[in-house]
């Protein structure tokens, strides 16, 4: 409860549970797209939201996670698995 007594309200989890759970959906999207999407982390925010369902600070988190884990690779034309 804020100072002026107004509740902020979040909806999805925090932390890295929230990450892992977007990186396993941005996954699933993927494969799904034939394992490459043309969004990349310099994309639109509306055209990740509108793929992704989520925001481009939090899609920046969760393939950011992918990447790391050299499931995916990111090129300037889009995101793709690693073979």
């Amino acid at each position: 409860i804020r100072e002026d007594l107004k509740i902020d309200l979040i909806l999805q989890q925090s932390g890295y549970q929230e990450v892992d759970d977007v990186a396993q959906a941005i996954l699933g999207i993927i494969k799904e797209h034939g394992g490459k999407v043309v969004v990349t982390d310099k994309s639109p925010p509306d055209d990740i939201y509108c793929l992704f369902g989520v925001s481009k600070k939090v899609f920046k988190k969760a393939i950011g996670a992918l990447y790391k884990k050299r499931i995916i690779r990111i090129d300037p034309s889009g995101i793709s698995l690693v073979s």
